[in-house]
């Protein structure tokens, strides 16, 4: 699944979490990746926003580089689910703005494209 700042604020991860759960997925077993994103010193949006975020995922509010309102929201996601239950979460540390291999609307202006590959591991 992807959750941008618009996902995390309606609540997305929880969402999707207790669909796997009604499926029979049991959180305790549940893998999370988050992928490369916008890292929080990059990631400057007015405090209004950033308090919005904050009321579903509270580790995403964070201070810009510039020391202005921003959103860590990999920070946030992970909050998210280790709250659910999730024990295993990692993430990818590249910011999509710092790293000029990976593709960033904010760095750049344009559209572009990642991909991601997941996986059922039959256990």
């Amino acid at each position: 699944m992807h959750a941008g700042r618009e996902g995390v604020r309606r609540g997305v991860v929880t969402a999707a979490l207790a669909a796997m759960t009604r499926l029979g997925a049991r959180p305790g077993d549940v893998e999370a990746l988050l992928g490369p994103a916008v890292c929080g010193g990059d990631y400057e949006v007015p405090a209004a926003m950033q308090a919005e975020v904050a009321r579903v995922a509270p580790a995403a509010a964070v201070r810009t580089r510039q020391g202005t309102p921003g959103l860590d929201l990999r920070a946030g996601i992970a909050e998210v689910l280790r709250g659910a239950g999730v024990r295993q979460v990692v993430h990818d540390p590249r910011c999509t703005v710092e790293d000029p291999r990976l593709f960033s609307h904010r760095r750049d202006g344009v559209t572009g494209r990642q991909a991601g590959v997941v996986w059922l591991d039959a256990r």
